[in-house]
């Protein structure tokens, strides 16, 4: 088979791969519907309050924790991420390599109890905050970089940060390293991760399961590093099979073409024994 063939339909079996699964995002994001919200239940309109708390050592702790919504687009990706007296807090990275430019963050919000003068980073505390959430309003500096972002304060702070970060170019994947002890990302309904071709999860998480909504939930209660999730489309894995398949139907066509072709010409050269021709009778 010629090499030129044999790169056309690989290039386009990855191409079908790309397209079907709906692993390949929008380039560019113009939906930025971020507006200001003016008390506490606008922003819970825009966030889903859910607080990590990790089960470590194999008791539950109260730590640094982060939870990571991909939206269904993967064009932003919502943080709610625990802080306790901070004075300056990592950002989420835009990791897509294509990107030069600095990620959008919007909707930067911070939230604390309600009686936030005897709100502590505890069990308790975290049920006072979930029970009577008020917003704050902290002094500080949004500081964004390509390579890192931070919020720096001017007075540490305790509580909440809420915001999201909309990353220049789609992606298919989502890495976490903002100084969390505790992470856990939410897939929506129709993503999900674990497939060695397609994507997976790295380090392997201490559980995966499916939320009453139907979102695949990872979580990690301790991590020693980075944590990074490669996400496709459920369906992807199917597609693929189909692509595959249809890859290797064609492979079979062209190779029984091509011996076709051959038989049919040594047919030919059988009828031809002369001195003039240059062809030589075959046995």
């Amino acid at each position: 088979m010629k090499k030129g063939l044999f790169l056309f339909l690989l290039f386009a079996l990855i191409i079908a791969v790309v397209s079907l699964s709906g692993c390949l995002s929008m380039l560019t994001n113009d939906s930025n519907n971020s507006t200001e919200a003016e008390n506490i239940s606008d922003v819970l309109k825009i966030y889903e309050l859910n607080i990590f708390v990790p089960m470590i050592a194999g008791q539950e702790r109260v730590v640094e924790s982060g939870t990571y919504f991909v939206n269904s687009d993967s064009s932003a990706v919502q943080v709610i991420r625990l802080i306790s007296n901070q004075k300056e807090v990592s950002l989420l990275r835009d990791t897509n390599l294509f990107s030069f430019e600095a990620p959008g963050f919007t909707d930067i919000y911070f939230i604390t109890a309600e009686d936030f003068e005897n709100f502590t980073i505890t069990r308790e505390g975290i049920d006072m905050l979930l029970e009577n959430p008020a917003l704050a309003n902290p002094d500080y500096t949004l500081r964004s970089a390509r390579s890192s972002s931070t919020i720096e304060f001017e007075e540490n702070f305790t509580g909440v940060l809420v915001y999201t970060l909309r990353p220049h170019m789609g992606s298919t994947s989502i890495t976490v390293n903002d100084g969390a002890v505790a992470i856990q990302i939410i897939l929506p309904d129709g993503l999900t991760t674990g497939n060695r071709i397609i994507g997976t999860a790295s380090p392997n998480p201490d559980s995966f399961e499916e939320d009453e909504y139907g979102r695949n939930v990872l979580r990690w209660n301790n991590p020693l590093s980075s944590v990074s999730v490669n996400y496709y489309n459920e369906n992807a894995p199917f597609y693929l099979l189909i692509s595959f398949s249809a890859l290797m139907g064609a492979v079979i066509a062209v190779y029984l073409w091509y011996r076709y072709q051959t038989k049919k010409l040594r047919r030919i050269t059988r009828l031809i024994d002369d001195e003039t021709s240059g062809f030589r009778k075959q046995k």
